[in-house]
C-alpha cells in the first residue's frame, strides 16, 4: 500500500512506495483518496508508469488467488483457461511452492541437536 501526503486540506498532494517524514499514513490504493489524486493530473508520467507498475504486481497475485479460489470451488477447470495461462500459472505455482517449503526448512536454533 502506498503512503500518503496530505496538504492543510486533507488532501493527497503525494504518494509513496515506503514511509518518509512527510508520508506516514499508509492508505489503500483503492482509497477514493489515491483515486482522486491520481485523476487529478498532479503527477508527471514517470510517476504514474512507477505506481501502475508496483500495483500490476499486487494485481497479478489477486488475480491468480481468484483463479486458484475459482478452480478449487468448481466453478472453472484450470482447463477451461488458455493453454499459455495454464503453463504460466502452474509454473507460479510450482515456483511459489517451492519458496514457501525453502522457508520452512529453516529450523530455530533451539531446535538444532
Amino acid at each position: 500500500m502506498p503512503f500518503a501526503q496530505r496538504n492543510e486540506q486533507g488532501q493527497i498532494i503525494a504518494l509513496f512506495f515506503e514511509p518518509n517524514t512527510h508520508a506516514q499514513e499508509e492508505i489503500a490504493a483503492s482509497h477514493e483518496d489515491v483515486l482522486a489524486f491520481l485523476s487529478s493530473g498532479q503527477f508527471d508520467d514517470t510517476e504514474t508508469k512507477a505506481y501502475l507498475s508496483q500495483t500490476d504486481y499486487d494485481m497479478i497475485r489477486v488475480v491468480e488467488d481468484v483463479i486458484d479460489l475459482m478452480i478449487n470451488k468448481n466453478l472453472i477447470l484450470l482447463t477451461d483457461l488458455p493453454s499459455a495461462a495454464q503453463h504460466k500459472l502452474i509454473a507460479r505455482k510450482r515456483l511459489r511452492a517451492k519458496f514457501l517449503l525453502e522457508d520452512t526448512l529453516l529450523i530455530e536454533d533451539d531446535n538444532i541437536l
